[in-house]
């Protein structure tokens, strides 16, 4: 089969590599789809993932080819997303159902050979089936649409609450509609890129927040959650500046760097009864399931997060010019032929 295969950081091609043979347990998805992730940026290009070579791609859905064992199964042939988080069930983490915080997980994509390829193997507990009226394509990013209700459900966000959102990616843009969903209160953006906010309004998500009115908006003392969907220092130091008593920060964006608070920050997270809320990963049984119902229903949009389509040939430019900042995105979508 054709595979964009990591080598090293930095090192990777397109080529032909052998396919998965099925094994006891376990399916062969034919991948239709899969999306480049914030996280595959660095993992290709700076860091590496925890073995080479491996095949990257973690946001993946695709068709039942078959069962490993020659099991009959009523999924072969089935549309199917892919829960990339292989927990081992035996901790007590997984003996509680808190898969997302296995201490001894496998993970399509970073651990094992992911979705950047045109087969996969997969354990039959991560098969989520897709609904008649999904497509496959828009499957494909119910991974990271699932990362953003887990947050939102970590921080507790409730009916009447009002929202901003710090980020206008595909985790923050995600968060703007679940918001609206769940809240039905105000829901506000900030994002450097206005043409990324521009996206969250013309939907009607989410109203965008300039740089100028930050410090000043009558309607962000009204916040009650600030969602860091970016992962730099600046923006958790915003997020406090912008809190007010019992604010509710969750911290769902993928550090960048070391956080150092000042002295007036920590006291304003004291005094001020700030709930700062971390979130990893997602659920399969009730997020994913919600996620796509939502996209069934049409509740949840997914074709205006989709700014390009590509092949697996076009990869490893993509992951060049992604990396160097030539390429604007909000999802990349790697489409299989």
């Amino acid at each position: 089969m054709k595979a964009f295969v990591l080598d090293a950081p930095s090192k990777f091609s397109v080529r032909e590599v052998d396919s998965p043979k099925p094994e006891s347990n376990k399916a062969l998805i034919k991948v239709k789809a899969c999306g480049i992730c914030g996280s595959d940026i660095p993992r290709v290009m700076e860091s590496g993932a925890y073995v080479h070579p491996i095949i990257p791609g973690h946001e993946f859905a695709g068709y039942v080819e078959c069962i490993g064992g020659g099991i009959e199964h009523h999924l072969v042939g089935a549309k199917v997303a892919v829960y990339p988080l292989i927990p081992c069930g035996r901790c007590p983490q997984c003996a509680i159902g808190l898969f997302n915080l296995c201490d001894n997980y496998d993970y399509l994509g970073s651990r094992s050979n992911g979705g950047f390829c045109e087969y996969v193997l997969s354990p039959l507990p991560n098969l989520i089936p897709i609904p008649e009226n999904v497509s496959v394509e828009h499957a494909a990013l119910t991974e990271p649409a699932a990362v953003a209700l887990h947050g939102l459900k970590r921080v507790g966000l409730s009916v009447g609450e009002n929202v901003l959102v710090i980020g206008a990616g595909t985790i923050g843009l995600f968060t703007c509609q679940m918001a609206k969903l769940i809240s039905k209160g105000d829901v506000m953006v900030f994002d450097v890129a206005e043409w990324k906010m521009d996206i969250a309004e013309k939907n009607g998500w989410a109203k965008g927040v300039g740089v100028g009115e930050l410090n000043h908006s009558t309607a962000l003392k009204r916040v009650d959650v600030i969602v860091d969907a970016v992962g730099v220092p600046e923006t958790l130091h915003k997020a406090i500046e912008l809190s007010k008593k019992r604010t509710r920060i969750l911290m769902i964006g993928n550090p960048h760097g070391d956080v150092t608070l000042r002295m007036n920050e920590l006291s304003k997270v004291l005094r001020n009864e700030l709930c700062i809320v971390g979130t990893w990963n997602s659920l399969p049984k009730d997020e994913w399931h919600q996620v796509l119902s939502w996209m069934a229903s049409g509740d949840l949009a997914v074709e205006p997060l989709i700014t390009h389509r590509v092949s697996l040939d076009d990869l490893p430019q993509v992951f060049m010019k992604l990396h160097s900042g030539e390429l604007e995105a909000i999802k990349v979508l790697v489409v299989m032929e």
